[in-house]
Order: C-alpha cells, then structure tokens, then sequence
C-alpha cells in the first residue's frame, strides 16, 4: 500500500508540471512586441510630419539661403534653384537684406536676369543700396492687392544714384507693379487696411487695403491698390501746411466773391 501510494503522489506531480502555463506569458510578449511596433511607427509618422512642416516653414518665413525643397511645380516668377544660387550674393550684397524670405529672393533674383541688371554693360542698371541705415527703409510688405497672401515692395536704385524704380512683387516672383522714378530717392514703408490716409480730397478717410507710403524730403505719397482698376493708385498726403494753405486760398476766394445786395 505504502509503494503505491508514493507512485500514485509521483504521477500527480508530473501531470501538475504539465500544466499549459506557457500560452499566458506567448499572449503577453505578442501584447508587448505590438505596443512597441505602433510605438515605433508613431514616432517615425511624427517626424516625417513635423520634418516636412519645418522644411516648409524655413522656406516660406525666413531668409535661409543653404536649403530648401524642391520646387514642387515649376513657378513663373522664380529664378531656378542653379540660378538662384550662381546669383544671390551679387544681387544681395549686404546682410540687411539675410531676412528676405527665400521665395522673394528668388523672384527678385528673376526680375534682375530678365532685365539685365547684372550686366555692367547694360545700358540700364538697378540695384539695391549698400547703405545699411537705408536698407531697411527700401523693403516693405503687406496684403497690398487684398487677395489674402503676403506681397513685398522695393526700391532699386538707378546707376545716376539719382534715380530710382519700385517694385511689388507675390511669393511666387511675377511683378505685380513697376514703375521708374526719375530724380527721385525715396524711402518706403507699409500700412494697415484701416488707418487714415488721403485719397483724392483733404478730408482723411480709412484705406480699404494695406499700401505703401513713399516719401522723400519733400513730398509724401502712398501707392494703393484699385479694386475697380485692378491696379494701383497714387494719392498725395496733405501736410499741415498744404491744409492751412489750401483753407487760406479758399478763403480768400470767398472774400472776393462780390455780395449781390451791394449792387442793388
């Protein structure tokens, strides 16, 4: 009875052994190994992502003149990316103008090919000015056409260093606005949809778009954009003198104006 029972005791320790235990710890290293893989696929998903955004968002918003993407369609208004590169430095001489967005640069890059500005034999020659102090009053920018996207506007200067053109250009390079300005070295700058300008009468009125404010020693315009022309418009701003001026004249004019009952 005794060597039976020890057999008996014996086989029940074998078939405990045996038990299926290895199915739990099989489920768990499978849960494991998954949560690791989607870990791992997120974290690659997220910087592809956040790679491209910044790639777009150094293109778009600052002056970086090493890197930027592929042009993803073929633009106009832009100088190629070998041509881009061959010319910058000669068309941006001095560090004021690093802070242009690059997709500026490179239609203002075009503007200078197209129109020979880089050939010194060129019998018409504009360039950007090398005086710092003046550089940063020569750029302006705003949403000058109203259609929702940023615009820049220039000033070159003529090789008389009396004469001068202004520019308005999109992001994607292709002039929005041109025109010379003889015997003329203005500064420029922009303003708000909103603030108080002079159009047409001495009376100041809202401006119904962002513009551009020119000026020199002696005269004040603002260059603005004509919905109605669909293009734009100079008005010249009154100063306080040309005011009093003009209300003195008219009240001159009403002083001579012969009253009718005298004549009775």
């Amino acid at each position: 009875m005794e060597e039976r029972y020890h057999n008996f005791d014996h086989s029940r320790q074998n078939t405990e052994i045996q038990q299926p235990i290895q199915p739990k710890k099989k489920r768990r290293t499978i849960l494991w190994v998954m949560l690791v893989l989607l870990l791992l696929i997120g974290v690659s998903g997220f910087a592809y992502f956040y790679g491209s955004y910044q790639a777009r968002k150094d293109f778009y918003q600052t002056g970086d003149d090493v890197a930027y993407p592929a042009d993803s369609v073929y633009v106009d208004g832009w100088a190629s990316p070998a041509d881009y590169a061959n010319w910058k430095d000669a068309v941006f001489t001095i560090p004021q103008y690093d802070d242009i967005p690059v997709s500026f640069k490179r239609g203002i890059v075009k503007i200078f090919m197209d129109n020979d500005y880089l050939n010194k034999e060129s019998s018409e020659i504009y360039f950007f000015t090398k005086i710092k102090d003046r550089a940063y009053r020569v750029i302006a920018y705003g949403n000058f056409t109203g259609q929702g996207e940023r615009e820049m506007a220039f000033l070159l200067e003529s090789a008389d260093y009396e004469s001068s053109a202004i520019f308005i250009i999109p992001q994607k390079g292709n002039v929005l606005y041109w025109k010379k300005l003889p015997g003329e070295l203005p500064t420029i700058k922009s303003f708000k949809k909103g603030d108080l300008i002079y159009m047409d009468k001495t009376e100041l009125v809202p401006a119904p778009v962002d513009g551009i404010i020119r000026q020199t020693k002696s005269s004040k315009y603002v260059l603005i954009y004509n919905q109605q022309t669909k293009t734009f418009s100079e008005y010249y701003q009154y100063t306080n003198e040309d005011i009093n001026n003009i209300r003195e004249e008219r009240s001159a004019e009403e002083e001579e104006v012969p009253d009718s009952t005298d004549a009775e």
